[in-house]
């Protein structure tokens, strides 16, 4: 009996210790996965999460980063399936809601992504990024004073937030008050020029003023940061056919339709190209294409 005991017990330890060598080898795979996630090399993270999570399932941090390779890569679909594992490993991983409030929002879930963030609003209430990100969700719900509260509490944590800045211009921008927009993208891009989203922004509210060689510079610079984005392409051409660049407007128009060939907007800054070079069959048939997409739009 006795012999079969120290038996027992010694298996016990040879388990324990594979357990435990198991699990300092998922957190060697897992710290090989955070580096190549820093380096943006995003597939390869994804890879050394897998071998952290096949040495120890459930190890959340492994569940919650590889859920942010993923978001990375635009697979939606999986990084939520990650986050909620980890939530479902470790009910109290704060910081994996705030990532899957983040995907519910990319998916345009904003009530789930609300429910998420409303979880953890007593831990994150000296961040100024969570008031953001409450604040971008309201404004998706249509409860503009309720992210503007947001955003303004955001600012009084933290004065520097650009991103805070630039979101809380844009409800002004969208109610047409451009004097307060203007003031708050000048702001943001104070804080950190490389905020493409004031700098289209700015961008059309000067060529609003028809000041558009100074809107020129601000387009040009939101397009160097994000050279795919058919809002600020459409926004560009605009600007080049106010200044007479008549052919480079029509190649910027063009490219920002082969993004979105959706944007009623893009095709009525088409139908006034045809028009400057004498073309109105061709401008005509553009603003009937733009009124079918979008019957409200103004055509001058």
């Amino acid at each position: 009996m006795k012999n079969k005991s120290i038996l027992f017990i010694l298996s016990c330890l040879i388990l324990f210790s594979c357990g435990a060598d198991k699990k300092e080898e998922a957190i060697k795979f897992f710290q090989r996965g955070n580096y190549k996630l820093k380096d943006k090399e995003y597939q390869e993270a994804i890879h050394w999460f897998d071998e952290a999570i096949i040495q120890n399932p459930d190890f959340a941090d492994a569940f919650n980063n590889r859920a942010l390779a993923y978001q990375k890569l635009d697979k939606l679909d999986e990084a939520l399936v990650d986050l909620d594992k980890a939530i479902e490993l470790d009910k109290k991983y704060w910081e994996a809601y705030y990532n899957r409030s983040e995907i519910f929002f990319q998916k345009g879930d904003f009530q789930n992504s609300l429910v998420d963030l409303e979880k953890i609003a007593v831990l994150f209430k000296d961040s100024s990024f969570y008031f953001v990100s409450l604040g971008n969700v309201k404004v998706q719900l249509n409860n503009s004073s309720g992210a503007t509260a947001d955003y303004e509490k955001a600012l009084r944590i933290n004065p520097k937030n650009a991103e805070a800045y630039s979101n809380h211009g844009f409800i002004y921008f969208e109610n047409k008050q451009y004097d307060l927009a203007k003031k708050d993208f000048q702001k943001a891009i104070a804080i950190n020029p490389k905020q493409d989203f004031a700098l289209n922004n700015l961008a059309f509210i000067l060529s609003e003023e028809q000041k558009f060689q100074e809107a020129k510079v601000f387009s040009e610079q939101a397009i160097a940061i994000k050279p795919t984005d058919a809002i600020y392409l459409n926004n560009y051409g605009y600007i080049l056919l106010q200044i007479g660049k008549l052919e480079q407007a029509k190649e910027t128009l063009e490219r920002s339709l082969r993004i979105n060939p959706q944007n009623a907007y893009t095709l009525r800054n088409l139908g006034y190209y045809f028009r400057k070079i004498g073309k109105e069959a061709e401008a005509q048939a553009k603003f009937t294409e733009a009124k079918k997409l979008d019957n409200s739009i103004e055509i001058k």
